[in-house]
């Protein structure tokens, strides 16, 4: 049995299900850079899988925390805190006074089309989890029988990690925290 599994970066200006990406990345990192109120950023990273397992793979991620910065803040994940599980579109932050879940929050979403029905994109309307956070792994690329690391939804997918914070996110420099790739063959 054979099984690779890579991550690369992904390039501004590049695009994941129709939307422009704004910031490039490494397959080791993804810069947000300085987060302006209002203004959602959007990263992605490439992953292909290569294998001759039967019955093919499954790709999953998880955040090890929230985004945090040294003095204690975090931002949350889509939407709100609610770590969203069934895919919706895209929303800002609430901003509720003295309701920190609701100052910032991240989101992903992946090109995979045969993943779950086309779960995180339909009728050209792209659509966000949340349900990524340190407990709970979320299946983002997967295929049923061997593939070949180079054809979209069978060997290769990109994700896409949107950021969006509110004038009430707390001010910090240092956000951060990782991200993890787990690729499992199915025999």
């Amino acid at each position: 049995t054979t099984l690779t599994f890579t991550v690369a970066g992904v390039a501004t200006g590049q695009t994941i299900n129709g939307e422009t990406i704004s910031t490039t990345t490494t397959a080791t990192a993804i810069g947000f850079g300085t987060l302006a109120s209002g203004t959602p950023v959007l990263a992605a990273q490439d992953l292909t899988v290569t294998t001759n397992a039967q019955n093919g793979f499954i790709v999953t991620v998880r955040q090890d925390q929230n985004l945090l910065s040294s003095n204690g803040a975090d931002i949350d994940t889509f939407q709100d805190g609610a770590n969203t599980a069934t895919p919706i579109p895209w929303v800002g932050p609430a901003a509720t006074l003295g309701n920190e879940n609701t100052y910032g929050h991240m989101g992903l979403t992946s090109d995979d089309t045969d993943l779950n029905a086309n779960e995180f994109y339909s009728g050209a309307v792209i659509k966000y989890a949340g349900n990524f956070f340190a407990t709970t792994t979320r299946t983002i690329f997967s295929h049923n029988a061997p593939s070949d690391g180079t054809t979209q939804n069978i060997g290769k997918a990109r994700v896409g990690y949107k950021i969006q914070v509110s004038a009430l996110q707390e001010a910090a420099t240092d956000y951060t925290n990782r991200l993890i790739y787990v690729c499992t063959p199915t025999f």
